[in-house]
């Protein structure tokens, strides 16, 4: 189990070169393992100081996303964390290389980590910019939010529920 933190500020989101393998070198969200002992909210609070140096309180993450990731035998616990402004950053050797914020465009020009080919970054600065609380599903079979307006589909999905567009959306499930 491993915990990843999308901490935004400023239409921006904190990354940290990696200093360690896997993908040492490679531009990545703070997160990492949960120890024995620990919750997912102390996890994610711990690895964002020790790659990035911010603190964070646990009141900070909006939990966002449950990434099933079978090819790399890992899950991730994905959260949120939304600071008014941007806050000094540094990196932490040898966990972390070199830290910046970046804008979303800035995101796809650097050499990101493996995964991200997995994770959708855009979802991410969809809901910091809607400031929405929409739940990311992923695993193999397909990529879903699950939001107030119900489920879309970004990938994968029940073909009977088939939109035009970019997604696909099965009938809402909000109780009435």
């Amino acid at each position: 189990m491993l915990v990843l933190v999308a901490v935004f500020a400023e239409d921006r989101i904190l990354l940290h070169r990696r200093g360690l393998p896997p993908y040492q070198g490679q531009w990545a969200p703070p997160g990492g393992f949960v120890e024995r002992g620990e919750s997912l909210e102390a996890a994610a609070i711990r690895e964002v100081w020790e790659e990035a140096r911010v603190s964070l309180e646990p009141s900070q993450l909006i939990p966002c996303a449950a990434i099933s990731l079978p090819e790399l035998n890992q899950i991730h616990q994905g959260f949120i964390a939304r600071l008014p402004a941007v806050v000094p950053a540094r990196a932490s050797p040898p966990e972390s290389l070199e830290v910046g914020w970046f804008t979303e465009s800035e995101c796809r020009e650097i050499d990101n980590w493996a995964p991200a080919a997995c994770i959708d970054t855009a979802i991410q600065f969809e809901f910091f910019r809607a400031r929405t609380f929409g739940f990311i599903q992923q695993n193999d079979e397909f990529l879903r939010i699950i939001g107030a307006d119900g489920l879309r589909y970004v990938r994968g999905g029940s073909s009977a529920a088939q939109l035009s567009g970019s997604g696909t959306k099965e009938p809402n499930f909000r109780a009435k």
